[in-house]
């Protein structure tokens, strides 16, 4: 064979292999036989060399600044000379809502639950009344409760939480997926909403260089946001895939606009409206309100915006909002803005704040996390402040094991006990709440019965939504069980309550001088009186 043939011969692989990884790349992300594909990214390592990845550090001082901002009067200022104050939230109420009745379960309805319950959430709040106590109160008495879900890989996609969310709503109540966001700067697949973007710029709390500088602080926990201006537009289209996620009724777009601007609106794919939005520095809700929220798209017509997403609900019963961002060890918090987070919490009202990471980080054999605990409490504080209604639920790190290179067969990483209790520590020393993930799963045979099973991917790290359920399944079963140990306590108190009201007190004896010979009676003996 000729020196031509051979050079043109390698050619032709080379363009081969060059499409071959090109068309590997268009491919989405997608799950086959309960098994999850990523969207491969051949240029990922070349990306990664450009620097743009930043760990963050906590800022305490900052946050407090942030917020203190957010309370403190302008001084300077005549209040009559103030301009009107843009409203907060700008409402579109298409029809009036049916407002779904409250779930207010029995200890006996709940006890067949609480029973499944193999791990229990540990309480290390000291205070009589803690924010969890709250949190279990408000499940008990059927009032409406949000939960804000924040993780790293192991639940993207809405793994997890979307068994979370409807064992929950089965239980006490509430519809639909809760928050999407607009857009997000990757493609990746969520098989409880459809969502079709186009326009925006969208950016990662991961990179945020690569976010305009008068933007990088407006970040918030979902992770990603989205500029667009004239013509960006996203859709969001609800499934039924699970039993409660469609027949939503409230929509809430979150978005932020510096000056003025208009969005349309438009419902179910028929009903439009149009939407002036006043230029204002804070967050902005608009508020729609209808019979049925099948889908809901919004699209910029004037000006430029800020996107964050879409929460789409009911009025009653639980919401879970998965906050999920990849390769982020909960580090990423720290870059998010804390007057937004705050201001989300105020137009939202989160009573659960989930804390789901370590995966990341966890090392083969590794034994020492002591600087991961105090990043883990320096989070906890960050939470707390932007959240601070919200109850903190910190869960330990799941199972995980690692292929031994000489052998060639998966073994425990070493190291999932050591990092759970450090995690644990954590919770106790900041007074929040504590749940043992591996532990969990520990009791229905660890990673090997989860790959075994198809519930895991065969490198046994990553859960698909097989095993997202089932670990779903006893994180309800673990929350469920503090509301049907406080209803049992509560019927008990008023079980005993009726029976003191029912006992019929003896009469006092009746004294000599006052007793009736008149009538027939027999007079006692003048002794017995003596």
């Amino acid at each position: 064979m000729s020196k031509k043939d051979c050079t043109s011969r390698l050619v032709w692989y080379t363009l081969a292999v060059v499409v071959a990884m090109v068309g590997i790349g268009l491919v989405p992300e997608f799950e086959l036989f309960g098994m999850r594909f990523a969207k491969v990214d051949i240029f990922s390592e070349l990306r990664a060399a450009d620097g743009d990845v930043v760990e963050y550090q906590a800022d305490i001082e900052r946050l407090e600044q942030e917020l203190a901002a957010l309370t403190t009067p302008d001084t300077l200022v005549v209040a009559d000379s103030l301009p009107p104050t843009p409203p907060v939230r700008y409402e579109w109420i298409v029809s009036e809502a049916q407002q779904g009745e409250s779930r207010v379960r029995s200890s006996e309805e709940l006890r067949y639950i609480a029973e499944r319950c193999s791990v229990a959430i540990e309480d290390f709040d000291t205070v009589d009344v803690t924010r969890f106590d709250r949190f279990v109160e408000k499940l008990a008495q059927g009032e409406r409760v949000r939960i804000a879900f924040m993780g790293d890989s192991f639940v993207e996609g809405d793994i997890l939480t979307s068994d979370l969310r409807e064992e929950l709503q089965s239980v006490f109540g509430g519809r639909g997926v809760g928050f999407v966001a607009c857009d997000i700067p990757f493609a990746t697949v969520r098989k409880t909403v459809k969502r079709t973007s186009s326009g925006w710029s969208a950016y990662s709390v991961m990179k945020p260089k690569s976010a305009p500088q008068d933007i990088a602080d407006k970040f918030f926990v979902s992770g990603y946001l989205a500029k667009g201006g004239v013509g960006a537009s996203t859709r969001w289209q609800t499934t039924d895939v699970f039993e409660h996620l469609d027949s939503s009724s409230r929509a809430r777009v979150l978005l932020y606009s510096r000056d003025t601007s208009r969005v349309q609106m438009t419902l179910n794919d028929s009903i439009v409206n149009e939407i002036e939005v006043a230029g204002y520095d804070h967050m902005r809700e608009i508020y729609v309100e209808a019979e049925e929220v099948d889908n809901i798209a919004v699209r910029v017509v004037e000006g430029e915006v800020l996107c964050y997403g879409v929460t789409i609900e009911s009025g009653e019963g639980v919401t879970v909002d998965n906050f999920s961002v990849r390769s982020n060890n909960g580090h990423a918090i720290f870059g998010t803005g804390a007057a937004i987070n705050r201001e989300i919490d105020e137009i939202l009202g989160y009573d659960l704040v989930v804390l789901q990471y370590g995966l990341n980080i966890m090392q083969k054999g590794q034994r020492g996390y002591s600087n991961y605990r105090k990043q883990l409490c320096d989070m906890i504080a960050y939470a707390e402040r932007c959240f601070p209604r919200a109850a903190i639920l910190v869960l330990g790190v799941s199972d995980r094991w690692v292929k031994n290179e000489e052998s060639g067969r998966f073994e425990s990483i070493g190291s999932v006990d050591a990092l759970t209790s450090y995690q644990r520590a954590a919770a106790d020393s900041t007074n929040v709440s504590f749940w043992n993930t591996s532990r969990a799963m520990a009791e229905m045979g660890g990673m090997p019965k989860f790959v075994a099973n198809g519930w895991a991917a065969k490198d046994y790290t990553h859960i698909n939504f097989q095993g997202g359920r089932r670990i779903a399944q006893q994180l309800a079963y673990a929350i469920i069980e503090p509301v049907c140990a406080l209803l049992e306590r509560r019927e008990a108190e008023a079980e005993e309550a009726k029976r003191r009201a029912t006992i019929v007190m003896p009469e006092e004896p009746t004294s000599l001088h006052t007793f009736d010979l008149s009538v027939g009676g027999v007079a006692p003996y003048v002794e017995d009186y003596k």
